[in-house]
């Protein structure tokens, strides 16, 4: 039997109510990892949605929490650090919102994590710029950090803020998983446009 990529890592998915978050963190669960996912609204759909996909990883063998947040950024770092809390030192942190938050909302992970930031196929050339440029930063200031695109169109009008990468599986949540593994250790502050059929 092969290992699992990510096998026995913690990861915390940002945005899991939305479907591209949900299926990043699903296929993150698949992988061998644990975790935490969080929402960007403390509605009830959301709430709902975070504790649906937890249960997806229970009913496969990982362990999975569900947190809920208003988005902002005293929330996510306090999701960040319950996460924490449950699981361990969070290792891989996967973003999908429509907006970065300081880097500090970032304190409290491991040293070393892969940060995924996702962009979503309707974003708009300003949101996908914000998000290339914090990808951008976060790498240039010593974080693995990058990017996920799930549309070329979604960065098309947002500039050259980040070299294009090329990820050996197809599709956007495969794509994550990549990105957070071993396999892509070398790659930082890139971008990978990942359509999903």
């Amino acid at each position: 039997m092969t290992s699992l990529p990510i096998a026995g890592r913690n990861a915390f998915v940002l945005g899991v109510e939305r479907p591209a978050g949900r299926r990043a963190a699903v296929a993150l669960a698949e992988a061998g990892a644990n975790v935490a996912v969080c929402t960007l609204d403390e509605g009830t759909a959301a709430e709902f949605a975070a504790n649906s996909t937890a249960n997806e990883f229970w009913a496969i063998g990982r362990t999975g929490i569900a947190l809920t947040s208003d988005g902002g950024e005293t929330a996510v770092a306090e999701a960040i650090a319950d996460a924490t809390a449950e699981l361990g030192p969070i290792s891989i942190v996967v973003w999908h919102a429509d907006a970065p938050l300081p880097r500090a909302t970032l304190a409290g992970l491991r040293s070393d994590p892969a940060v995924v930031v996702l962009i979503a196929v309707d974003a708009g050339a300003e949101t996908a710029r914000a998000l290339l440029t914090w990808t951008r930063e976060l790498a240039e200031g010593g974080l693995r950090a990058n990017a996920v695109a799930m549309s070329r169109a979604a960065v098309s009008g947002a500039g050259p803020l980040l070299r294009v990468h090329s990820s050996p599986v197809p599709g956007a949540a495969a794509s994550v998983v990549y990105l957070a593994s071993d396999a892509s250790a070398a790659v930082d502050g890139a971008i990978v446009v990942a359509e999903d059929p």
